[in-house]
């Protein structure tokens, strides 16, 4: 996969780059949403809470984050910020799924 695979169109005013963020927030809402069910069902195969916070295994998905976002032409730094983030919180949600 390349940067190019997701084309961004070449808008002619604010209001159709808005729509365009919009429909993108939309998409990454839902994909997220799908990712959180399946950090949940995680809980269910760890047997322990450490393995729930596995810090090598955020470090590996930063370290895919960071990749991607170079592969597609987009701040490492910033979607490493924002993965941390989100990977903190789908922890939390995880470690109270296996609590229970």
């Amino acid at each position: 996969m390349s940067a190019d695979d997701d084309a961004v169109a070449d808008c002619a005013n604010l209001d159709e780059v808005r729509a365009n963020i919009d429909r993108l927030d939309r998409e990454i809402v839902r994909l997220l949403a799908a990712r959180g069910k399946y950090v949940v069902q995680a809980a269910r195969f760890k047997k322990t809470e450490a393995e729930v916070h596995a810090p090598a295994r955020v470090e590996q998905v930063i370290a895919n984050v960071r990749r991607h976002a170079v592969a597609f032409g987009a701040s490492p730094d910033v979607l490493e910020q924002g993965y941390r983030v989100l990977v903190a919180q789908f922890t939390a949600e995880e470690l109270a799924a296996h609590r229970r």
